[in-house]
């Protein structure tokens, strides 16, 4: 008897196990032939209920830290494949000229229960006294508008409308999106981040974008408490949009 409640215990933690394993998949850096698949990707049901699958894209920040530290990277671009009817995403620092430096991987998650995680984005603000360069001020998202951004992309795989128009720029789908290495830096550095979650979302063009949001060891939305002059409660380290999509830029 003892055994078999053993046994039936050991099984349900494995279980467990295996669906938190699941809930995350290795991608390799995006290769030339994803990258050219996704330039003809046809962007039906089948991709729609596959991408609606993925809830981000996943940079561990230790190693985006050595990436944009990398002397001489001054970009990173979030290049897109497409692989088993899904958008693939890795990241590549180049130098003023475009030439590749370094790369990063993503892990790919999903995660069925995260809006309960990312409704939470509706109950923060950003902080107002922190300093930040008019550069990273410029690229800054409220997180109630980058909660709806990413609810916005979620409604058009839901509704399966205007994919290849949201996608493209002049008919032409978008190849990457850029930011400056030293934007990044400043997420990197906070505390307690153990990931860049990459999201997609829609700006306000209707157009599809990368929102970056740093996540704590469980993927969750990292908060900090303050209790300063001039604000106080939770609020949110900085949300940033990667506005800078290929073509047209």
């Amino acid at each position: 008897m003892k055994k078999t409640i053993l046994f039936a215990v050991s099984a349900m933690f494995l279980m467990f196990s295996c669906q938190k394993d699941n809930s995350q998949e290795e991608s390799g850096v995006v290769s030339a032939a994803q990258k050219e698949n996704w330039l003809s990707a046809n962007l039906d049901s089948k991709f729609a209920n596959s991408q609606k699958q993925v809830t981000a894209y996943l940079f561990a920040n230790e190693e985006m830290s050595k990436l944009v530290k990398t002397p001489n990277i001054t970009e990173v671009r979030f290049v897109l494949g497409y692989e088993s009817n899904t958008i693939q995403v890795s990241i590549v620092g180049v130098d003023k000229s475009g030439k590749e430096l370094g790369k990063i991987n993503s892990t790919i998650l999903k995660e069925s229960n995260y809006e309960a995680k990312l409704s939470k984005l509706n109950e923060l603000s950003v902080s107002k006294t922190n300093k930040r360069t008019p550069l990273v001020s410029e690229h800054l998202l409220l997180p109630k508008d980058a909660y709806a951004g990413i609810l916005g992309w979620k409604e058009k795989l839901n509704s399966v409308k205007d994919l290849d128009e949201v996608t493209s720029y002049d008919g032409l789908r978008f190849r990457h999106f850029s930011l400056e290495s030293s934007i990044v830096e400043t997420m990197v550095n906070k505390a307690n981040t153990a990931n860049i979650g990459v999201f997609f979302g829609l700006n306000p063009k209707g157009k599809v974008t990368t929102i970056l949001i740093s996540l704590d060891k469980n993927n969750a939305v990292k908060k900090t408490s303050i209790t300063s002059k001039g604000e106080t409660g939770d609020v949110l380290d900085d949300v940033l949009d990667g506005v800078r999509p290929s073509p047209p830029y």
